[in-house]
C-alpha cells in the first residue's frame, strides 16, 4: 500500500491559516514534528486532495514546502518550495490531517518575499493581538474593526530563538535584521503604523525614536482610579522611563460612552505625571501632520531630532508606500 504523503503548507498560505484562526484556541492544531527526509505533496490531485478547502487563498496559487529534488514540481495550482537546510524545533502544526508551518517559521519563509519594512509589519502581527485579514474576504472593513486575538500567536524571543537554530537558512539575515525592530504586544495595525513610523531607524523611514513598550499597565492612585474608574490603564505606546504615552484613536472611537471612557483613562494617565499625546488617523496618514506628533515626541523624550532625519523623505514616503501596500492592500 502506498504511503500517504505530508501536505506542508507554507509561506502565505501557511501565513492565511494563522490569521484565519482566532482567537488562539484549540483550533490552531497541535505542534508536530515532520522529517526533511520526506517525500511531501507537491502534485495538485495530492494537495488539493487533502486540505480543507477554506485553507486555500482565493485566485492564488497553495504555498507547499517540500524537501527532496523528485517531490520538487512546478504548476500554476501549486507553488512548490524547497527546504534543504536544518529544520528547527517548532517548526511546524498539525492541522486536520495537514501540517502548517508555525508562526516563527512562516516569519523566515515571508523574509525572502517581503521587503524589509512590510517584514517588520508582519513580525508585529505575529506577535501582536490582532488579525490583519484581507479587505473582502472574510472580515472587511477598515483596520480598526480588524479581528482581534486573545493573546499573540508567538513573541519575538520566541521568533529569535527560532532563527539562532535555523542553520544558514535562505533569508535568515534579512529575518533577523528585521526582527530587530518588531515589538510584542500591538492591538491594532495602526499602532503598529504609529510605531513603526515614529521608531525605525532614518534609514528605513522612521524618526528614529527609542522602541516603546505596547499597552504597557500604568499603576493608578485612589484618586487617578476615582477619575479612570478603573485599576489601573493601559497606554498604547508607553516610554515608563519618560513618562510617555501615545494613544492611538481611530474610527471606532465613536460614541459618547466610549469618547467619555478614553477621556476618563486619559485623564487618569495624566493625573499619574504622564504626558499624553493623541494622534487620530487623518494625523497618521498625513505626512506633516504626523511630523508634528514626532517632534512632540522626540520633544518629551529629549531625543535630539537632527537634520538627516527631516532629509530623509524619499525614505519616508517610501516606508508609508510600503505600510499601506501590506496594510490595506493584504
Amino acid at each position: 500500500m502506498e504511503a500517504l504523503l505530508k501536505t506542508i503548507l507554507s509561506h502565505e498560505t501557511a501565513l492565511m491559516y494563522w490569521r484565519c484562526h482566532f482567537p488562539l484556541d484549540s483550533e490552531l492544531g497541535s505542534p508536530a514534528r515532520v522529517s526533511d527526509a520526506e517525500e511531501c505533496a507537491s502534485r495538485k490531485v495530492d494537495v488539493m486532495g487533502s486540505i480543507p478547502e477554506e485553507y486555500a487563498i482565493p485566485g492564488s496559487p497553495i504555498d507547499v514546502l517540500v524537501f527532496t529534488e523528485t517531490s520538487f514540481r512546478r504548476s500554476s495550482n501549486i507553488a512548490c518550495h524547497i527546504w534543504q537546510t536544518h529544520l528547527p524545533e517548532n517548526s511546524f502544526y498539525r492541522a486536520r490531517g495537514v501540517h502548517i508551518s508555525s508562526p516563527e517559521f512562516v516569519f523566515l519563509q515571508m523574509a525572502s518575499l517581503l521587503p524589509i519594512e512590510q517584514l517588520i509589519a508582519l513580525g508585529c502581527e505575529l506577535c501582536g493581538q490582532y488579525v490583519l485579514m484581507p479587505h473582502g474576504v472574510q472580515h472587511p472593513g477598515t483596520l480598526d474593526t480588524m479581528p482581534k486575538r486573545l493573546i499573540p500567536l508567538t513573541n519575538v524571543d520566541s521568533i529569535a530563538a527560532f532563527l539562532d537554530s535555523a542553520g544558514k537558512a535562505n533569508g535568515k539575515k534579512k529575518a533577523q535584521r528585521a526582527l530587530r525592530y518588531v515589538v510584542d504586544g500591538s492591538r491594532s495595525p495602526m499602532e503598529t503604523m504609529v510605531y513603526m513610523l515614529l521608531c525605525l531607524p532614518v534609514l528605513l523611514g522612521g524618526y528614529g525614536l527609542p522602541k516603546p513598550e505596547m499597552n504597557a499597565a500604568i499603576a493608578l492612585d485612589d484618586e487617578a482610579r476615582a477619575i479612570a474608574h478603573r485599576r489601573y490603564c493601559e497606554g498604547d505606546l508607553c516610554w515608563s522611563d519618560k513618562k510617555l504615552d501615545i494613544e492611538y484613536h481611530g474610527e471606532v472611537h465613536v460614541g459618547a460612552a466610549q469618547m467619555k471612557s478614553d477621556v476618563g483613562r486619559e485623564l487618569g494617565i495624566e493625573h499619574m505625571g504622564w504626558r499624553v499625546i493623541t494622534v487620530t488617523s487623518p494625523q497618521v496618514l498625513d505626512t506633516l501632520q504626523f511630523e508634528t506628533v514626532a517632534k512632540e515626541a522626540a520633544n518629551h523624550l529629549k531625543k535630539r531630532l537632527r537634520s538627516q532625519v527631516f532629509d530623509a523623505g524619499a525614505q519616508r514616503l517610501n516606508l508609508r508606500y510600503e505600510l499601506e501596500q501590506w496594510m490595506f492592500k493584504s
